[in-house]
């Protein structure tokens, strides 16, 4: 496997999630003289200048922003700052998480504008590629300052402490075993370096990174679900038409999800007027106008969640390739052996926080819909003509699937609680030195159990419009049992991986099947 190339300014979500996943990385030996060098005015600065203060470095944080560290206590800070740091609650995040984390720290020192040493740019290259990742916590971050606590969860992995763990090869252990294992050896933090790992929005982004990427591909299964559901219920078409979208000069994302839709269907016959016009139960014989808003506005609710993901994609691959710390500086131009340097809120999380928030909604909207779609399949009222609950033969007292649509439903509710901006949930931190802060990290973990829930409902609708198509085809001639090019390569993987519909099952089993179908993307 080749090994991915990291210089600060290239990383994109495609080689995050390879790294995240395991890839190993590459950089410079180029650049890692530019940061011995950076790191030894930094050095010579803190100790001609120690009147001058620098935030973290030879100063306290927070609300003791304006004590002065002792150069004889710089080394000793660090290491308090970052056991101080560590007070994480609530569960941890996966292995591909942390090694997100870390990843987007090491891309933002890379940057050069950190100070910090090439020995700690160096451990969390090593860990990187040796298989060493921290066990971080989700909970503890407000989102302003830095992720402090789970990126102080990193940094007492790298100095060795006694209480932090690791993963090595997938195997929770102590801290200091990891490394040993790993053949690394920890480090000891010199000036600003403690501030400087946890100085960044890495954890927002990290978690949100790989949540957007899942998302995305979500968004496509989505389309999937809708067309099938489309054709169970041998729906209109009209409205994936390019007048309706292309031609109206509509918004990019609407007319992107109607152009797939449109594809995925091309061809269909179950969705002609020939196929309508044949009754299976007890629907009445009248023309179709339109249908529900859940299948006709498929490209306005959808492509508002496309344009709403691609906005925090760009967000993200902006936040993931620049510094996020504090102070910042200019070692190309330091006059006299003064180094320039500036104080300010890069490690802020609100850039990310709202984009979240935003993506949130969006992908909310999208499970409301799905589930409208799961609802109306269930129905011999809305889905003209498919058997109540999609029972097969009720005389055998079959049930059918009604159950499963309250599956995604208990997840559609829980998005509707969990869209709830937390971008806007501002609590005072620091003695109100810290006095707004984005919460972008509450977002980000939320988003993650947004998606989560998104998959059930799809896969719950994916389920009911398979299982629908498999009743009703020797229903209808064989000439009009043709779906659409893209519908009918998904049937028949889902009705391969399902089987043949032959009445009342052990539905979770169903539910998992198909789980493993979408997770690995094997329907698009």
């Amino acid at each position: 496997m080749n090994k991915i190339s990291l210089d600060g300014h290239s990383l994109d979500l495609k080689k995050l999630k390879l790294i995240a996943a395991g890839s190993q990385i590459v950089v410079s030996q180029e650049l890692f003289n530019k940061i011995k060098i950076q790191r030894k005015q930094l050095e010579h600065q803190i100790s001609d200048y120690p009147h001058i203060p620098i935030y973290g470095t030879n100063r306290l944080h927070g609300d003791l922003k304006d004590v002065e560290v002792p150069c004889d206590l710089i080394n000793d800070y660090q290491k308090k700052y970052v056991m101080v740091h560590n007070c994480g609650t609530g569960q941890p995040v996966s292995i591909e998480e942390a090694r997100t984390i870390m990843l987007i720290r090491l891309n933002s020192f890379l940057k050069g504008r950190s100070g910090i040493s090439y020995e700690v740019c160096k451990i969390l290259y090593d860990m990187l590629n040796k298989g060493v990742t921290p066990w971080i916590l989700e909970e503890g971050s407000v989102g302003a300052s830095g992720d402090l606590i789970p990126l102080a969860m990193v940094a007492a992995v790298i100095i060795g402490l006694p209480e932090a763990k690791a993963y090595y090869k997938g195997k929770l252990i102590s801290a200091t075993d990891a490394l040993k294992k790993a053949g690394i050896k920890p480090i000891t933090l010199g000036a600003k370096e403690a501030m400087g790992l946890t100085n960044g929005s890495n954890f927002i982004a990290g978690i949100a990174s790989l949540s957007l990427i899942e998302a995305e591909s979500l968004l496509h299964t989505a389309s999937l679900s809708t067309a099938l559901s489309l054709e169970a219920i041998r729906g209109e078409k009209k409205a994936f038409m390019e007048l309706i979208n292309e031609k109206s000069e509509r918004h990019p994302g609407q007319i992107a999800i109607a152009k797939e839709i449109r594809n995925l269907i091309k061809g269909s016959m179950r969705t002609t007027k020939e196929s309508q016009e044949i009754l299976f139960n007890t629907e009445r014989n009248k023309e179709r106008v339109q249908d529900r808003y859940s299948f006709r506005c498929a490209p306005q609710i959808h492509g508002a969640c496309f344009e709403a993901i691609d906005k925090l994609k760009k967000t993200l691959e902006i936040e993931i390739n620049s510094v996020t710390d504090n102070p910042i500086f200019d070692f190309e131009n330091s006059k006299k052996g003064k180094i320039i340097f500036a104080s300010g809120g890069n490690f802020h999380g609100q850039a990310l926080a709202t984009p979240i928030d935003y993506v949130k909604a969006s992908l909310t909207s999208l499970s409301i819909a799905s589930d409208k779609r799961s609802f109306s399949l269930l129905c011999e009222h809305l889905s003209y003509g498919l058997p109540s609950d999609l029972a097969l033969d009720t005389s055998r007292a079959d049930g059918g699937y009604m159950i499963a649509q309250y599956a995604g439903a208990a997840r559609v509710a829980e998005n509707k609680v969990l869209s709830t901006p937390a971008s806007i949930m501002s609590v005072s931190t620091a003695a109100n030195q810290e006095d707004v802060v984005s919460m972008g990290s509450i977002g980000a973990v939320h988003l993650k159990k947004v998606v989560k829930n998104l998959e059930t409902i799809l896969v719950v609708e994916l389920l009911l419009a398979t299982r629908a198509l498999q009743i009703t085809q020797n229903k209808l001639p064989i000439k009009l049992r043709k779906l659409g090019v893209g519908t009918n390569k998904a049937f028949l993987i889902l009705s391969k991986k399902l089987g043949e519909h032959k009445g009342d099952v052990y539905i979770r089993n169903e539910i998992e099947k198909v789980r493993e179908l979408v997770s690995s993307r094997k329907l698009l």
